[in-house]
């Protein structure tokens, strides 16, 4: 397992973030939205316990410990938030505005003091516990679950390795029962601290384990018989698109998917390691990030202006979708580029020869 870019999984994840921006809008596909925000999950416990070995396995956490991990998520995922954020925001205040405008009254000026709330915990990253439906964080609360969940898991590698091993075992185990559980949907939302602790933390212990197994030798077994462990993943998300509904399959065909794309000689990245995938990986962000705005301006200005003119099928919103927030992500994505690398040009010391 090197250290090269994988762009078999920059794929995947872009492929995932359009399930969960097309659910959003009221246009859902398989594998829908429990599982892709699952497979997210543990993708990140992945290359959580990856920078982990890469980092701080030696020393134990003492020149990269938990507070530099977190630091270093906040630093890559606030420029864009804060972009993503600021624009949403100034829309559906400007919406929540001109309503007050029409019609002046108590309920329109409720709802605009209602919107300005929701801001706040989302600024900060924060789980809304209420009204977090009329938030931004109402497709972005697993953020702030990755935070959470990410430094607890980490914290607890740093401080005792082969014990946390033995902690997040249980864990991912718990969410296989869980997942099996037909009384009761253990991933609704129950408030503040319900969500990082249970919609983050077991997908993210599958993700390490899933790591911790590429450095066994039954890994290395698997790697040796290439055309099964290619079939194997092909077959794993074939059952993820197609099985979905299962809940717990996903588990392990996750898994087995997660570790097929990120080995540099797998059939995955031989068919998508080419240079037009490259944006892939950033852009899932961004269409992560920006999907609720867009979704809002095509339900309430666009398509029902074009419905009063002509029949609009809702296959064609779905390609007008696509195409309005594809370009809309290359946009901000280039301009979060482009504010990061002058941010990082004016703090690089200045060479005197």
């Amino acid at each position: 397992m090197n250290s090269k870019r994988f762009y078999a999984l920059d794929v995947l994840k872009l492929f995932l973030a359009y399930v969960i921006a097309y659910f959003h809008s009221r246009m859902e596909f398989l594998p829908g939205p429990t599982v892709t925000v699952q497979i997210f999950f543990m993708i990140s416990g992945f290359f959580l316990a990856r920078k982990f070995y890469a980092r701080s396995f030696a020393d134990r956490g003492q020149s990269y410990g938990a507070w530099e991990y977190t630091l270093d998520h906040v630093r890559s995922i606030y420029p864009h938030y804060l972009l993503s954020c600021g624009i949403l925001f100034v829309y559906i205040t400007a919406r929540e505005c001109l309503e007050l405008f029409r019609a002046p009254g108590w309920e329109p000026l409720k709802a605009l003091f209602l919107h300005l709330y929701s801001q706040i915990p989302d600024i900060f990253l924060l789980q809304s516990a209420y009204h977090w439906q009329d938030s931004l964080n109402y497709p972005l609360w697993q953020i702030s679950a990755l935070l959470i969940a990410g430094y607890f898991i980490y914290a607890l590698l740093c401080h005792n390795e082969k014990l946390s091993r033995t902690l997040i075992f249980p864990g991912a185990i718990l969410m296989v029962m869980s997942l099996l559980t037909r009384t009761e949907d253990l991933f609704q939302n129950y408030g503040f601290f319900y969500l990082p602790l249970l919609r983050a933390f077991y997908p993210m212990c599958v993700g390490v384990l899933a790591f911790y197994f590429t450095k066994t030798r039954y890994f290395e077994a698997l790697r040796a018989h290439r055309r099964l462990f290619d079939a194997a993943a092909v077959l794993a998300l074939v059952t993820i698109i197609c099985f979905a509904d299962y809940g717990n399959i996903f588990v392990i065909t996750g898994s087995l998917l997660i570790v097929n794309c990120c080995d540099s000689d797998s059939l995955l990245n031989r068919l998508f390691d080419h240079r037009c995938f490259r944006w892939c990986g950033k852009l899932s962000y961004a269409i992560f990030l920006n999907h609720v705005l867009i979704a809002r301006i095509l339900w309430a200005l666009i398509v029902p202006r074009v419905e009063a003119r002509m029949a609009f099928p809702i296959w064609a919103i779905g390609i007008l979708y696509f195409v309005m927030l594809t370009g809309y992500s290359i946009v901000t994505m280039v301009l979060v580029d482009r504010w990061t690398s002058r941010a990082r040009a004016q703090k690089a010391p200045v060479s005197n020869s």
